[in-house]
């Protein structure tokens, strides 16, 4: 049986967990958890509700290991089962369905693989992004939030949101426009904005 450690590569994890390795669920499931109830509190501020939603999720997963299939994105698979799951789970409340505003308490954190500037601005720009981001239309939000904090490409999100790519492009331009208006009209941001946007598109 393979060893699991928090190095393993994901797809490793993902083959173990679909022959039943508890270690590699047990694994994803750590890896993934914050990052999907993150994902969860953009459709909803109850943490409960996306925490209830999020463990559903998982056990579900583990019962019907054996049926599911091989993907060549875990993180992928997983926020686009959540997202399913979650917006199936909130239909009851609400005839239209919209992202919360909230989003702000819920990118405290980024990643290590995420994070690209490394100096004594970070705090800055994080607060900033933050801030900036609460005042875009909430399908920009949501675009923006999975192709740079989330790492999707635009054909993963355009998969995920039901739309073409071409208009996952689109709405990120848009976004992006949107941002630099209300950038702070200052050199030092305004370089930090050029390089933490502009280089990942």
């Amino acid at each position: 049986m393979t060893q699991i450690t928090k190095h393993t590569d994901d797809s490793i994890l993902w083959d173990s967990f679909r022959d039943g390795n508890e270690a590699a669920y047990t694994e994803l499931a750590k890896r993934y958890y914050r990052t999907l109830l993150h994902y969860g509190l953009r459709f909803t501020p109850n943490v409960q509700i996306a925490e209830d939603t999020l463990q559903d999720l998982l056990i579900h997963l583990w019962l019907h290991r054996e049926n599911l299939n091989d993907t060549p994105s875990v993180k992928f698979y997983l926020l686009k089962s959540f997202r399913h799951r979650i917006i199936k789970t909130l239909k009851p409340f609400s005839e239209e369905l919209e992202l919360t505003d909230h989003f702000e308490d819920h990118l405290q954190e980024f990643s290590s693989e995420e994070v690209i500037i490394q100096n004594e601005n970070e705090a800055g720009l994080k607060n900033q992004v933050q801030e900036l981001m609460t005042q875009l239309p909430a399908r920009q939000r949501e675009v923006v939030y999975l192709r740079f904090f989330q790492g999707l490409k635009s054909e993963e999100i355009g998969n995920l949101l039901a739309i073409k790519p071409q208009s996952v492009s689109n709405i990120l331009q848009r976004a992006l426009s949107n941002l630099r208006n209300l950038w702070p009209v200052t050199p030092s941001f305004s370089f930090i904005f050029y390089s933490f946007f502009e280089i990942l598109l």
